[in-house]
C-alpha cells in the first residue's frame, strides 16, 4: 500500500481520502511514506493538521512539523506549532524558539502564543526578549504567555 501511495499522482481530494485511511492504519512505514508526499505537493500541507496528533510518535515528527510551521496557511502553521509545544522535546522547543526569533510577524506571534504552554523554563528568557519585539501582537502574545506560565519578574 505504501508503495502504491508513493507511486501515485492523485488529485488533492483523492490524496485526502488516502491520508485519512493511512491515518487510521497508524503504520510507521505509512508515516515515513507520507513525509515526501507532503513535501512535494503544496496542497498536501493542508493535511498536516489532521496528521499531527498521529505522527508525533515518528522520529521525523519534529522535522515535519517545523516544515509545516512555514506553511502559507495560518491555521496549518498554528496547529504545527501547537503540536511542537505538545511534543516538548528540546528539538521541538528549539524549532519554536527559532520561529519566534526569526519568523515573519505571523509566525513570531504564533510561536509566542504557544510557547506559553511549554513546561520548559528555558523559554522564559526568549519570551521576555519577545516583549521588546517590533510587532505589538508579538509583544502582547509574549506577555500573555509569560502570565500563563506564572512568570514573576521578582523571582
Amino acid at each position: 500500500m505504501v508503495d502504491f501511495i508513493l507511486a501515485s499522482n492523485w488529485s488533492y481530494k483523492v490524496r485526502s481520502v488516502v491520508y485519512n485511511l493511512v491515518k487510521k492504519i497508524a503504520d510507521k512505514k505509512a508515516v515515513d511514506a507520507l513525509i515526501p508526499i507532503l513535501r512535494e505537493n503544496e496542497d498536501a500541507a493542508r493535511f498536516y493538521e489532521p496528521l499531527t496528533s498521529w505522527i508525533i510518535g515518528s522520529p521525523q515528527s519534529v522535522e515535519v512539523l517545523a516544515y509545516a510551521s512555514n506553511d502559507k496557511d495560518y491555521f496549518v502553521r498554528y496547529m504545527a506549532a501547537k503540536a511542537l509545544v505538545n511534543i516538548g522535546s528540546a528539538p521541538a522547543i528549539n524549532a519554536l524558539i527559532n520561529a519566534l526569533e526569526n519568523g515573519d510577524d505571523s509566525m513570531r506571534e504564533i510561536a509566542a502564543n504557544v510557547l506559553g504552554d511549554s513546561k520548559d523554563k528555558c523559554v522564559i528568557s526568549v519570551l521576555v526578549n519577545a516583549e521588546q519585539d517590533s510587532n505589538k501582537t508579538v509583544r502582547n502574545a509574549a506577555e500573555k504567555s509569560l502570565r500563563k506560565m506564572k512568570y514573576n519578574r521578582l523571582d
